[in-house]
């Protein structure tokens, strides 16, 4: 999950115009607690350096571990869009069908052919969540209180993060706008899917009856096979459940011959296989994984997550913040279809 930092600030138009409208508002809600200070009590008033603190927590909170395994890998692929923007469209195009013509003159007639297009759709939508104290709390805990929002900060934006994560693997059946459904890994229909339950590859990776040599051979054979399918010649990420994981923890020469390391390190040899990582968004036999480019898979943030303050009008007025950010998640193929993202189905 993206939030506000210099760099963003700095390299965004977008996220620099809206990083100018948050800060006046911030200073308007800082010159309404002002006002009512004067007439009333200073030590009700939020202090101005509270931002930089709860801006600060808004970058500790996201590096923790909800969904982070891949989500700030799928971060480093984003690209910033105007919030403006509800659905992001991207136009792909067809080859030619023309063939080439051999000669020994170059006078032989040339059929002409064009490329045609495709239009696709990503939803952006807005995430958000918010917290607040009640005002006489702030005046019974004056020295404390400041504490409690900033957990209570911490806590709402760990539970916004999480949800991106989810809507990141799942999407959100509720969205549709302009017949543009709101969709994530698994459930884009660009995305690719291995069926490894009994009608399909019938592999169990988290069990360890399952043999080291039939899981290499299951990535080798059949997701090797998924990827030569859509031309994908770049190694990928793997993210894969924490049942998965401890299967792969075991050591791999217990396997026929001698094979030193775990399963793990021994199945991150293979050319296809950029790196395997647990996350705990998946159980049992899940996994999914994406070429780390944003040629087949980005982010499109169209704001950073932020914190503002709703402006309170009278002494008496509880403190209320919102917390809020907006992206959606583009899966890329080519105008035949062929992506680089890849999830695990048991049917």
């Amino acid at each position: 999950m993206r939030y506000f930092d210099e760099q963003l600030v700095a390299n965004s138009r977008p996220h620099r115009e809206w990083w100018n409208e948050l800060t006046v508002n911030r200073e308007h809600f800082h010159q309404v607690e002002d006002h009512m200070a004067s007439l009333s009590n200073a030590a009700a008033v939020l202090p101005r350096d509270a931002w930089l603190e709860m801006d600060t927590i808004t970058r500790r909170v996201m590096r923790d571990d909800e969904g982070e395994v891949f989500m700030s890998d799928l971060m480093a692929l984003a690209k910033p869009v105007n919030i403006g923007k509800l659905v992001h469209m991207t136009r792909v195009s067809s080859d030619t069908n023309a063939p080439v013509i051999r000669s020994m003159s170059g006078q032989t007639p040339v059929p002409m052919d064009k490329v045609v297009y495709d239009y696709r759709g990503t939803v952006v939508p807005i995430f958000q969540d918010g917290y607040g104290r009640e005002w006489r709390e702030w005046n019974t805990l004056q020295s404390e209180n400041f504490d409690a929002l900033a957990d209570d900060q911490e806590a709402t934006v760990a539970k916004l993060r999480s949800d991106m994560a989810d809507y990141s693997l799942d999407g959100d059946d509720n969205i549709v706008f302009q017949g543009y459904a709101a969709t994530g890994i698994r459930s884009n229909a660009l995305s690719k899917t291995i069926n490894i339950g009994a009608s399909g590859a019938n592999i169990d990776l988290t069990s360890a009856s399952t043999t080291s040599d039939a899981i290499d051979a299951f990535f080798t054979q059949t997701f090797g096979a998924v990827m030569d399918a859509n031309l994908i010649t770049r190694p990928v990420n793997v993210y894969i459940s924490p049942e998965i994981g401890r299967n792969f923890d075991r050591s791999y020469s217990g396997s026929g011959g001698f094979k030193g390391g775990t399963l793990m390190s021994y199945l991150e040899t293979n050319r296809r296989i950029n790196k395997i990582a647990v996350t705990y968004k998946l159980t049992g036999n899940e996994f999914f994984a994406f070429v780390p480019s944003a040629e087949y898979i980005r982010p499109l943030i169209g704001m950073a997550v932020n914190t503002t303050a709703m402006p309170r009008q009278y002494p008496t007025a509880n403190y209320q913040f919102l917390c809020m950010g907006a992206m959606g998640l583009e899966i890329r193929a080519d105008y035949n279809g062929k992506a680089g993202v890849i999830y695990s189905t048991s049917s």
